[in-house]
């Protein structure tokens, strides 16, 4: 059984059913994470899956949503997650939703027969370290993979019937990419169709490879002002229907809404403008206090 690194989980999976599937991450090369440095990546067997789920699958409602805790579980092969989906459905058969987290990569590992089976079977959702959609910062940030990359495989989702949010860091790019990395990542977003984007503000975390560059000086962070300029550049430019989820400690203004509600994106819209209007770059620094945040 997994018992090193800290469970971790999306704040929409509060009152979810979490369960360990992996720790580590197969990737694990992003610059500017921590949470997956110094632990070996280890998957669960079934066995230990279903002894888990048995401790803990009583204190929940057999309809519950579920989440398989770890970095990237979806990279594992189809046959073991069908394993584990065959376990869950013991424990909790009519659970409402099933969801982990994944890699680009790693839903390319992936067949469109293999996706279409496992959403037929009750793998319904996806957390995806989708993070920009400017390639310079895709590079910049080693994720492994670029947008266009990212588009063909969110796109094979949207085929298979497998729902997703896409994680979006405003202001990863760093000082003077901010505009550019807004439009690009709406441009992305825009081809395909993610039930969910859920935003931060770029933090630099100690003991990443990002805070190292910080230092030697060959990485320059945004401003609190650029990253507003980043959302105010990416909402206006955002035409797919989704619902956009900023709300989290690490952003320096928070929204909740759907994308088709207009009404609630041009509040938003002129909330941003009044703030980038009247307030000093002092002000807006002032806003999340990033050298105090150690984690997510």
């Amino acid at each position: 059984m997994l018992n090193d690194e800290p469970v971790m989980r999306p704040p929409q999976e509060a009152q979810s059913l979490l369960l360990r599937a992996t720790q580590g991450c197969t990737w694990n090369q992003c610059r500017f994470c921590y949470v997956s440095r110094g632990y070996a990546f280890k998957a669960v067997t079934p066995g230990e899956l279903d002894r888990e789920a048995a401790e803990r699958a009583p204190h929940f409602p057999s309809t519950t949503r579920i989440y398989l805790t770890g970095s990237n579980p979806f990279v594992l092969p189809a046959e073991r997650l069908k394993a584990y989906i065959e376990v869950l459905r013991r424990h909790a058969p009519w659970f409402s939703e099933l969801s982990m987290q994944s890699c680009v990569g790693d839903i390319a590992r992936k067949s469109a027969g293999e996706l279409a089976e496992l959403a037929s079977l009750g793998l319904t959702h996806l957390y995806i370290g989708t993070e920009s959609g400017s390639d310079e910062t895709l590079a910049l940030m080693h994720k492994g993979h670029t947008a266009a990359e990212a588009a063909r495989q969110l796109a094979r989702l949207d085929e298979a019937g497998i729902a997703y949010t896409c994680f979006y860091v405003l202001g990863l790019g760093g000082k003077g990419a901010g505009i550019k990395d807004g439009k690009a990542t709406a441009a992305l977003f825009n081809q395909v169709h993610p039930r969910r984007v859920s935003t931060t503000g770029m933090t630099v975390f100690p003991n990443t490879p990002l805070a190292d560059m910080l230092r030697e000086g060959t990485y320059a962070e945004a401003s609190e002002r650029e990253k507003i300029e980043e959302l105010q550049a990416f909402l206006e430019a955002l035409e797919t229907d989704t619902f956009y989820d900023g709300v989290h400690y690490l952003n320096p203004l928070s929204y909740r809404f759907a994308t088709r509600d207009r009404i609630a994106r041009q509040a938003a819209l002129d909330d941003i403008r009044d703030c980038l209007e009247h307030s000093t770059d002092e002000e807006l620094e002032l806003m999340v206090s990033r050298r105090f945040m150690h984690s997510l």
